[in-house]
């Protein structure tokens, strides 16, 4: 019976080992793809800050066609509201792509995520039983 006791402890104290080596090892991971994801959200706010600084100098244009119009009103700015128009466009187009780019980012990030911890698990689960 004592013998049998120790047995059980001895199993226990492995059992608990392994699911802690478990749990350091998905936490790694776990840590390298928040590494990742955080290595992603950088590039997005580098390709924000272009667009802030395009931004900036269409509404200073915009200030200063406002001006120009209030100030000399038979003036022809027809053209300028074109080409301004057109810039406006193009910044709408790239303020939709950066919009996309956090939800982009965390379905990538959950994916990955999902396949690396799911892979070594799926190995675990698939260990045959040792020999008896």
């Amino acid at each position: 019976m004592r013998h049998t006791i120790l047995d059980l402890l001895k199993a226990m104290i492995n059992a608990t080992l392994l699911l802690l080596a478990l749990c350091l090892y998905l936490g790694w991971m776990l840590v390298s793809t928040i590494q990742d994801v955080t290595g992603d959200v950088t590039e997005a706010i580098a390709q924000v800050t272009p667009v802030q600084a395009r931004i900036q100098d269409l509404q200073s244009e915009v200030a200063g066609l406002r001006r120009d119009i209030t100030s000399r009103p038979e003036l022809a700015v027809s053209g300028q509201l074109t080409k301004l128009d057109q810039r406006l466009a193009s910044l709408q187009q790239e303020m939709a792509g950066i919009r996309q780019l956090p939800s982009d980012i965390i379905q990538n990030a959950a994916q990955t995520a999902a396949a690396e911890l799911v892979g070594p698990i799926s190995r675990l689960a698939s260990c045959p039983l040792p020999p008896s």
